[in-house]
């Protein structure tokens, strides 16, 4: 059997005919590995691809403008994908992927930190690198086992782009608190930041339609209006869709029992508003959605009165607009006298506060 010799530096090692030698990394999909004895190697993997899976939420589009900016740019690009777990950031990810390999672009996946990892990615030709939960992998200072150390710093100089070789790095975060501030907000490292929100009422549409063919039109709808006022994500959905495939599943009651249930209070804005213009406002947190009969109670306060409002959340409607009401008669108002006041609000209305991934568009 013939044998291949290696030669760095000083040293000479011994192969099997099985050796190869390339001049550039050849085409594929790699994850980086590390060995105390043996130091940084890329093992090959199956390439990562999206298959049959359909993507929601126009993602081409943002692949495109990935690849669009790195072949313009003459340094390499950062692309930062941020949000809650179950958004799709790993679908996206494979979308990346598979589109760097089409353009015949290597990938290479980091899931493990060691000592000297800046300087073996910095030796390799161009590539995508894939960063998956990098706060996790790489912890910042608080959350170290390198005695403290923020173990991310030791990318900013990598991150800036100015190797000699252009490569795309894309990390992915799920608690943008935990990323270094050399980082964040740093679009000369990372030009894109890319946030994936929860799926508001016409993306769960849509995605219900084509995962639910049984489903009926109602209890889709039924699940829209309810994505207004719990987050919902991709694992939710795809467990509802589940759910809904037999034709006789009511949403109503398959919610009752499937894990999604919003157990922290939220902030709304509460208005009651008079038959003669007036109206008291209050911006308070409250749960309505947990479990339990238990009446909601919240004060409003104004220059000459003070509401204490009870309603019961079942009693809740879920407007067209995004607000959610109370029907008047199902509200028990007292003034501060605990008596029931003379003149009675016409409409009591709750708004959540502070959601900006919700779509209202009807």
């Amino acid at each position: 059997m013939s044998s291949t010799y290696i030669e760095s530096g000083s040293r000479i090692r011994v192969y099997d005919s099985a050796v190869s030698t390339h001049a550039m990394l050849p085409l594929g999909t790699y994850r980086v590995h590390f060995s105390s004895k043996e130091g940084f190697s890329l093992l090959r993997i199956d390439d990562l691809t999206v298959g049959t899976e359909r993507v929601y939420g126009h993602r081409e589009q943002k692949v495109d403008k990935i690849f669009s900016s790195y072949h313009r740019t003459e340094r390499s690009l950062g692309v930062m994908l941020s949000g809650d777990k179950g958004q799709g950031k790993s679908l996206f990810l494979r979308m990346v992927a598979e589109r760097a390999i089409d353009e015949g672009i290597a990938v290479v996946l980091v899931t493990e930190d060691a000592d000297g990892i800046v300087e073996f990615l910095d030796s390799l030709d161009e590539c995508l690198v894939i960063f998956d939960e990098f706060e996790k992998i790489f912890p910042s200072g608080r959350r170290s086992l390198h005695d403290g150390t923020n173990r991310q710093n030791q990318f900013l100089t990598l991150f800036d782009g100015m190797s000699s070789v252009k490569r795309i790095y894309c990390v992915t975060v799920n608690d943008i608190q935990d990323v270094s501030a050399y980082i964040v907000n740093r679009p000369g490292r990372f030009h894109y930041h890319m946030r994936f929100d929860y799926p508001g009422p016409d993306e769960v549409r849509e995605y219900l339609r084509d995962q639910a063919p049984l489903a009926s039109a109602a209890e889709v709808e039924s699940a829209a209006l309810f994505s207004r006022r719990v987050n919902l994500n991709y694992d939710h959905l795809r467990a509802i869709a589940f759910e809904l495939n037999d034709a006789n599943a009511l949403f109503a009651d398959i919610v009752e029992d499937l894990n999604i249930k919003a157990v922290e209070p939220s902030v709304y804005r509460v208005e009651a508003k008079f038959a003669d213009g007036t109206a008291l406002a209050e911006e308070t947190a409250v749960n309505l959605f947990e479990r339990g009969s238990t009446a909601r109670t919240i004060e409003l306060r104004g220059s000459t009165r003070t509401l204490s409002v009870s309603f019961f959340p079942k009693d809740l409607v879920f407007d067209e607009d995004g607000t959610i009401s109370v029907p008047p008669h199902m509200v028990d108002v007292r003034d501060e006298y605990d008596d029931v006041p003379d003149e009675m609000p016409v409409r009591l209305a709750l708004t959540l506060i502070g959601q900006t991934n919700y779509s209202f568009d009807g």
